[in-house]
């Protein structure tokens, strides 16, 4: 295992990770990963990195980078051990973190349990971090009001201080002509004034020093010394005071020691998954599908390690297990081969370690090991030869192997006889997978490419190789044998042509036949591939045109329904109106005692009368619209819920007919055509109410922020519909600035939506980014 990590370069992508942690614990853990063979680990692994790359995805947690190892520090607090100022500053901001973190984290314990189950871990010492940081600086100093004695102390330290300064300071400007500089200074921590050595006796006091010429003495005036005094005194109490506090403060950490050690493991741990999530956006990788059975399948696999180099890398299609025992992978030199392998094998270690796979699609089913043999073993220092050292490799493969453990082997048998290299493979190959092995390998030999292809469990693939330009394509062809192509490959290199022709000439009849039969089988197989490629194509083009016609269908369905309720809806409030109003002329009617009043009662309700003789006039459906206009083949026909019109092609049963609309063929009902030459229908009132009320009420403006993508589009796709039917020509979306992805969702529908004539950002009085202004068509 150890060596396949080395070949593979798998520390390679641990130092990639290891630059996304915050911290030294979580570093140290990031360049320690060991692939797991156990699947429920795996998983409960990658979920864990899903939580953390979707939460990276909506938020920005907060920093760990003061949560470093303190651990030593702690032990020794525990123990009664008195710490620094700088030290006790360095754990309250650990302290101040981890909580930041537990809070963040708690309120998105629905969507990410397996973070905050350990984010539980994390301490939350408010108390603890109140004290460090009232006594203690940011630099570790221990602040003044750390306590009132340290507080008066430090007072009378400073007046002490000043008084000396003031009083040394007199001596530079009274006795100016008996020094050699009218300057004070220090030494051994006492305040001094450089006297000439002929005036020494004039100043009164202590000669501390004495210049290397013998012409200056360092005096300490008499006065000067007991100021001198009284502040190293002051000093004394000081930092009695200082040791005191520290050590109460010591204590209190070492009272949490054990909560602070289980919070910084924790914290790594959570800082590590952050970085599996940070690493997954740098790859543009994602989670793995999961399978019962080991195997791995890619598509769009890129080598995260040429990916980062800057190389331009050829997506790798691939399929390993998933029935299939042994996959033996043949093509030119320079193809690609060994990429792929090593690939394949970096996939599953990364996977098995929590990591996202990079990729537009894979699926795992956890191997128990990972066994590698690539690249020249040759050992001056063992007396190995590149044959002898892929053998040792390969002894420790089988002596190790365990069922479902995938072994990767590169030009396997190669480096000794062909015919005997070839013979050993097909036996190691076969004893491997009787031992419940999965295997990736390549070879030039043919005897092995034709084994794969009758040997059960076996499956051949090959690197693409393009005749004309004689360059490889780097694009893995699952199914089939590639030929080596060396003579071309040597003729490209410079060669003469004579020396080619020569070997094609001595090439055994039947091996230049293989290589003929391997070549016309890749040209095949490319033309195979664009042919399939064109066909998925179409049919996804044709699979969204139905998709577009169902749900027009449905649309226009809906929009009968709405305007069928609103009209009865209508229709049922007038009535009500005039039911109300003639009941209350019948209780006026009733209490009528002259004849004028009765006149003008009977004027009302006749007035009345004719009010609901026009409301139904009004409501009634015209008679030319009861009777459905006559459809006929070939006729020209609009089409209720689509705006382009449409031929008919042929009249079918129950009423249908088969109908041209653009590129569509649909499936109607007769009564859903209008000719064109036909009177169009007059709308009812209902649902000329309808568009208005639509006006009336239509908001211009829509707010996406704080929704998922999925419900922001729903939302999108309904409010451009509405504004739409109400006649809108621009409307508004504020959908915020963020990561973007809200952004990106609003664009990407505008772009794809037949009725948006343009869109564009907001200017900087519109919102600028945070909102984008759409035009809708008329």
């Amino acid at each position: 295992m150890d060596y396949g990590r080395r070949v593979l370069e798998f520390d390679a992508v641990l130092d990639q990770l290891a630059r996304h942690c915050d911290t030294e614990l979580a570093r140290a853990l990031a360049l320690k990963l060991i692939p797991s063979p156990d699947a429920e680990e795996v998983w409960e692994a990658l979920e864990t990195t899903q939580e953390a790359y979707e939460l990276l995805g909506q938020a920005t947690p907060p920093s760990l980078v003061s949560v470093q190892d303190r651990r030593p520090q702690l032990r020794r607090a525990k123990k009664g051990g008195v710490l620094g100022g700088v030290e006790l500053a360095q754990i309250a901001d650990a302290a101040v973190a981890m909580r930041a973190m537990r809070q963040f984290l708690w309120p998105r314990r629905e969507t990410s349990p397996r973070l905050v189950a350990r984010a539980e871990w994390l301490p939350s010492l408010p108390d603890l971090e109140r004290a460090l940081n009232d006594a203690i600086d940011g630099a570790g100093e221990v602040r003044d009001g750390a306590s009132a004695h340290l507080g008066t102390l430090r007072q009378r330290k400073r007046g002490l201080q000043s008084k000396l300064i003031e009083r040394i300071q007199t001596y530079t400007t009274k006795h100016r002509d008996l020094l050699s500089d009218p300057i004070y200074t220090v030494r051994e921590g006492r305040y001094v004034v450089p006297v000439r050595a002929e005036y020494k006796s004039r100043i009164r006091g202590i000669v501390h020093d004495t210049s290397s010429s013998g012409q200056t003495v360092y005096i300490e005036p008499e006065d000067v010394l007991q100021l001198g005094n009284q502040v190293r005194e002051a000093e004394v109490a000081e930092q009695e005071e200082v040791a005191r506090i520290l050590a109460k403060l010591s204590a209190i950490v070492g009272n949490h020691a054990d909560e602070l050690d289980s919070g910084l493991t924790h914290a790594a741990d959570l800082d590590l998954f952050f970085a599996k999530g940070k690493l997954a956006f740098e790859q543009k990788a994602g989670m793995p599908l999961k399978s019962e059975m080991p195997g791995l399948i890619v598509e769009g696999g890129r080598h995260p390690l040429l990916e980062a180099q800057g190389t331009k890398v050829t997506p790798l299609d691939i399929e390993v297990g998933m029935g299939s025992r042994a996959l033996l992978i043949t093509g030119p030199n320079t193809g690609g081969k060994t990429v792929a392998i090593k690939a394949v094998g970096l996939f599953v270690m990364m996977a098995q370690s929590g990591l996202f796979i990079p990729a537009r699609m894979a699926r795992l089913g956890v191997f128990s090991q990972v066994w590698a043999d690539i690249g020249d073993e040759q050992s001056l220092q063992q007396s190995l030869s590149t044959f002898s050292g892929h053998l040792k490799n390969i002894s420790a493969a089988i002596k190790g192997l365990r069922p479902g453990a995938l072994v990767l082997f590169d030009e396997i048998g190669a480096g000794t006889d062909p015919a005997e290299g070839a013979a050993l493979a097909k036996a190691i190959l076969s004893h491997l997978v009787e031992g419940g092995a999965i295997i990736v390998a390549s070879t030039h030999y043919g005897e092995l490419k034709a084994f794969a292809y009758e040997t059960e469990g076996f499956t051949n693939a090959a690197m693409e190789f393009d005749p004309k330009s004689l360059q490889p394509t780097y694009r893995l062809m699952m199914g089939s044998p590639g030929a080596s192509h060396a003579l071309k490959i040597a003729e490209r290199y410079g060669i003469p042509k004579a020396v080619v022709d020569r070997a094609k000439s001595l090439l055994d009849e039947s091996q230049a036949e293989v290589g003929r039969m391997l070549e016309k089988l890749e040209q095949a197989e490319r033309r195979a591939r664009i042919a399939q490629g064109e066909a998925d194509r179409r049919q996804h083009e044709l699979r969204a045109a139905e998709q577009k016609a169902e749900a027009k269908l449905a649309e226009a369905e809906e929009i009968r329904r709405t305007v069928h309720a609103r009209a009865q809806e209508a229709i049922e409030g007038t009535l009500r109106e005039l039911r109300m109003e003639a009941n209350a002329l019948f209780e006026e009617l009733k209490k009528a005692v002259d004849e004028k009043k009765l006149t003008e009662i009977r004027g009302k309700l006749k007035a009345l009368q004719g009010k609901g003789q026009s409301k139904a006039e009004e409501y009634r459906t015209p008679t030319s619209i009861t009777s459905t206009p006559v459809v006929e083949k070939g006729m020209l026909v609009r089409v209720a819920g689509y705006r382009q019109d449409g031929t008919v092609l042929e009249l079918l049963a129950d009423e249908m007919a088969l109908v041209q609309l653009g590129p569509l063929k649909l499936k109607l009902a007769q009564a859903a055509l209008t000719p064109i030459n036909a009177p169009a229908k007059r709308p009812i009132k209902a649902s000329v109410k309808l568009g208005l009320d639509r006006a009336m009420h239509a908001e211009s403006e829509l707010h996406l922020r704080a929704l998922r993508a999925e419900d922001a589009l729903l939302e999108l796709q309904k409010f451009i519909d509405d504004s739409v039917l109400a006649g809108l020509h621009q409307v508004r979306i504020v959908h915020g600035k963020g990561g973007g992805i809200l952004r990106q969702v609003t664009h990407d529908y505008l772009r794809r939506c037949r009725d948006v004539q343009s869109y564009r950002e907001g200017e900087a009085g519109e919102g600028g980014q945070g909102v984008t202004i759409a035009v809708l068509k008329g």
